[in-house]
């Protein structure tokens, strides 16, 4: 998630990258039991532009860090 939010918006992502976001948004909503509007919403939000792109990635790295979880850095940044 935090990889495929470091774009500048939603349109700047293939098709695939949207379809691949998605799905890494329903891995990641189960993994940490987030509730429907932590994560669904979240995600129409951005699709739908009244969530910015950037403010989902600090949104997602808030909920991350929050359960403990590390992050690895270098795959956030690599160019894919």
């Amino acid at each position: 998630m935090l990889r495929f939010s470091q774009v500048r918006s939603w349109d700047d992502l293939s098709e695939e990258r949207k379809v691949q976001f998605g799905f890494n948004m329903g891995v990641m909503s189960l993994g940490l039991d987030l509730n429907k509007e932590e994560g669904y919403l979240t995600l129409a939000g951005v699709r739908e532009g009244s969530l910015s792109i950037q403010e989902f990635h600090n949104k997602m790295r808030t909920l991350i860090s929050a359960q403990n979880i590390p992050v690895d850095e270098m795959n956030v940044n690599k160019p894919f």
